[in-house]
């Protein structure tokens, strides 16, 4: 049964592209249309003694073939991709070899047909297109073959009529199974007419929303989730099914990765760096688009990445990135056959401000692509780049009204929010990739910030993720909802559209290497930028406080730590040139009292390998056991041969990752490379501390001498582009300071 959890989602489009006059399906012989699909069954079951979930999931690419029209129409489905798991470790994929599952792997890779009757919408005659396996599979399971197909393609499931007039109600007697199900038109456009399916049984339940085509009677886009009882084998429990199906053209990336429920907090806007956007809107030429010959490729679960980097950094418009002619090439030049099918490209800013084209693909066809994947030393392809231009436009806020505007395909809207006074939401809709709002509000500065999911869509017995599934699934534009809450009455809110301009062209033949090829040479920037501290990377996301010290070691002052204990933290730089030592203290327990650094459980290291941003000191007994002290005084002195500075260079690198030691004062490359990155910091664009590149093993790397990582004896890599180096240095007059803690008795 759970193989036909695909069965399910390949005779859905059948099942929903019908209708009458106003919606009439008239497919073109020979016409083909492409769908992404993912569908999840999670099957609950109790067997008197405890409650078992089992979890299926099925991600296809789905291409529909016309072979004849007329009234009985014939169809065939191929299925170009597909990922099909049980929860039990079994399934089917479309990457792995046929010996994994012989038997659905020579049933999916044929593909399967239908007739589809377009005076009542019964389907006839389904099968796979691979006649001997397909008898088999009918002959061992055909009861329960028979039973599911029944379901799944009586002609209760078909309308014959959808009123193209928005509130319409028809009864649908069983439909996909379900008893009393209705159907209501939610919308109606000149291109599209949106409906819901709905039935609210006490044994079982579905809802869903499908939009059609008006031109021609296509399914345009479907979700639908579905909650029934379960009983098979003496055993009782619940079926509950999602599934969404949307066209590939609308390359929204891999399907999986937009169904979760994001609710993500709000956070202060701040004030953004002025820009002049004649400046910001300059022509790029082609050497400042494509500075690099090559990009790189890696794979992240089934999506594989394109990726490549530009030389420009900053506050730029986002251009139109696209591949053609992709081949796949093993290390001795061979043409490898394998196939990509593209469903999602981005061009972005990455976190050091340099920005980043990439382009997401499934691997397609049932000649074990993974296995392809593994032999490819490169992939070669033509990429396109259009330019964009940044657009400024002004929306006032109106307490009373919603205020909207409309640049070219994007349309505007800012709305109050009712009885919250100073708040509105901001909706961006557009029809294609071509234009979109970027993440710049001018004139919010002060104002607390969220982005939106999309308004629950459904009843209440839906998941918020699966309520997420049918927005998606209800709206054939890309929306994005911001929630603004000001302090006072807004000013003016400056908005900016980015838009791909259709001229100016630029193309360059580029390879991609896998990302460990590409870290390897040094002519490219680096793959993603580390910082070398964790306190740094995750700032942004944890709504915590920052540790802070005084940078002049004079005004460092312990802190009591539970009444009866006492420590000192100072910066990485200070615990390099300050001394902290017991002066006068009885013994506890036999053992003398010392400041002991615990800073190793401050967890405040990234990819620093051990080195500290601050320095924790704590007053403790000479074994490292004793933290607390009853009824002593203790005298304790802090010397410093200076306040530690840290001092700008005016040595600009070439290539920002790329550091010539030469060019650093006073660098001996027989100290480690921690020592270096003591004496030396590498700032980014954000003034934050980069870490070295590390390749290879990195467990001892910090322990090694600088000269064994260098390249060519004299470069240093950083794993992120550097805009500012600086050593450092000692000034000012010697820092000592004495004091006592006393501590009380126990009470």
């Amino acid at each position: 049964m759970k193989y036909l959890v695909s069965v399910v989602a390949c005779c859905l489009l059948s099942a929903c592209s019908f209708g009458d006059a106003d919606v009439e399906f008239t497919p073109e012989k020979g016409e083909e249309r492409s769908y992404q699909l993912y569908s999840t069954t999670n099957i609950t079951v109790d067997n008197g003694q405890r409650t078992e979930t089992v979890n299926a999931t099925s991600h296809q690419l789905l291409r529909y073939k016309v072979l004849e029209t007329g009234k009985n129409s014939r169809f065939q489905v191929h299925v170009d991709y597909m990922n099909m798991r049980d929860g039990q470790g079994s399934g089917v994929s479309s990457g792995q070899r046929a010996d994994r599952n012989p038997e659905m792997h020579a049933i999916f890779s044929q593909g399967f047909e239908f007739s589809l009757n377009l005076d009542d919408g019964s389907v006839k005659e389904f099968s796979a297109l691979n006649k001997p396996v397909w008898l088999a599979l009918l002959a061992e399971r055909g009861a329960e073959l028979e039973q599911e197909l029944k379901k799944l393609f009586s002609s209760s499931a078909f309308l014959s009529t959808i009123p193209a007039k928005s509130g319409a109600v028809v009864a649908l007697p069983a439909y996909q199974g379900h008893a009393n199900a209705k159907l209501t038109v939610l919308q109606v456009t000149d291109t599209h007419v949106l409906a819901k399916v709905e039935s609210g049984g006490e044994q079982a339940k579905i809802y869903g929303q499908l939009m059609l085509e008006r031109e021609r009677g296509w399914l345009a886009q479907l979700a639908l989730v579905a909650e029934a009882p379960f009983e098979r084998y003496g055993y009782k429990g619940t079926v509950r099914s999602n599934v969404i199906m949307l066209p590939q053209e609308r390359q929204l990336g891999d399907l999986t990765q937009h169904l979760d429920f994001y609710d993500f907090p709000a956070f202060e806007y701040q004030k953004q760096p002025d820009v002049v956007l004649d400046n910001v809107n300059k022509t790029l030429t082609q050497d400042a688009v494509f500075a690099y010959d090559a990009g790189y490729f890696y794979q992240q679960d089934d999506l594989l990445k394109l990726t490549y980097q530009y030389d420009f950094s900053g506050f730029k418009p986002e251009g139109g990135f696209s591949l053609t002619d992709i081949t796949a090439h093993s290390a001795d030049g061979t043409v490898l056959p394998l196939q990509l099918s593209k469903v999602g490209s981005y061009s972005y800013p990455e976190q050091d401000g340099f920005h980043q084209s990439e382009q997401q693909n499934l691997l397609i066809g049932w000649n074990a692509p993974n296995d392809l994947l593994a032999q490819v030393a490169e992939f070669r392809a033509t990429a396109h780049y259009r330019g964009a231009k940044l657009v400024k436009l002004n929306l006032t806020p109106d307490p009373s009204k919603t205020v909207a505007l409309q640049y070219e395909d994007i349309q505007l809207e800012l709305s109050p929010i009712p009885d919250k006074p100073f708040s509105y939401l901001l909706k961006s809709r557009g029809s294609t990739d071509k234009s979109w709002l970027y993440r710049r509000f001018d004139g919010a500065e002060g104002a607390m910030v969220k982005y939106l999911s999309p308004p629950p869509t459904g009843p209440d017995w839906l998941t918020p993720a699966e309520q997420n599934m049918v927005a998606l699934a209800s709206s054939a534009q890309y929306e994005s909802i911001t929630q603004f809450t000001f302090p006072a009455a807004p000013p003016t809110l400056t908005l900016y559209v980015n838009t791909v301009v259709d001229s100016g062209e630029l193309t360059k033949n580029i390879r991609f290497i896998p990302t460990q090829d590409y870290a390897q040479n040094v002519a490219y920037p680096p793959a993603q930028q580390q910082l070398l501290y964790s306190d740094d990377m995750y700032a942004s996301y944890v709504n915590q406080p920052q540790v802070t010290a005084p940078e002049d070691p004079a005004l460092l002052e312990p802190q009591v730590v539970a009444k009866y204990g006492v420590s000192l933290l100072l910066t990485s730089e200070q615990a390099a040139v300050c001394t902290l030592s017991v002066v006068d203290a009885p013994k506890v327990n036999e053992h003398t009292l010392q400041w002991t650094n615990t800073s190793t459980n401050t967890n405040n290291t990234g990819f620093g390998g051990g080195l500290d941003k601050f320095v924790l000191y704590q007053l403790t007994s000479a074994d490292g056991i004793r933290r607390n002290f009853y009824d002593i005084n203790v005298s304790s002195t802090l010397a410093c041969t200076g306040t530690p500075k840290w001092q700008a260079l005016a040595y600009q690198p070439e290539q920002s990752w790329l550091i010539d030691i030469t060019q650093l004062p006073n660098v001996d490359t027989h100290q480690t490379v921690a020592d270096f990155m003591r004496r030396y910091r590498f700032l980014n664009a954000q003034n934050l501390q980069l870490a070295p590149a590390i390749q290879g093993d990195s467990s001892d790397f910090y322990q090694r001498p600088l000269q064994q990582v260098l390249r060519e004896e004299r470069w240093f890599v950083l794993a992120g582009r550097a805009a500012q180096i600086e050593p450092l240095t000692i000034s000012g007059e010697p820092v000592n300071k004495q004091w006592v803690n006393t501590f009380p008795a126990l009470p």
